[in-house]
């Protein structure tokens, strides 16, 4: 039973660190990309590129924290 829990604990790893590379990288290119598309006004679309590198640089610090709260005996 423990092993089968572990194991999703180990997708969501790895589905965390997916979504914070998807909002760091992926997201200040193409979602620009779409809402200029859109007709979105600059100072939006400038603040969303800043929110969505944000929040995966916190979720990656957030990661980064508890994996070495993990390693400490």
């Amino acid at each position: 039973m423990k092993r089968i829990w572990k194991d999703k604990e180990k997708l969501l790893k790895a589905t965390q660190i997916l979504l914070a590379a998807f909002l760091m990288f992926i997201g200040p290119t193409y979602l620009l990309y779409i809402l200029q598309r859109m007709g979105v006004p600059h100072a939006l679309l400038l603040l969303t590129a800043l929110s969505s590198f944000t929040a995966g640089l916190i979720l990656i610090f957030h990661l980064a924290r508890e994996e070495k709260e993990l390693e400490k005996p």
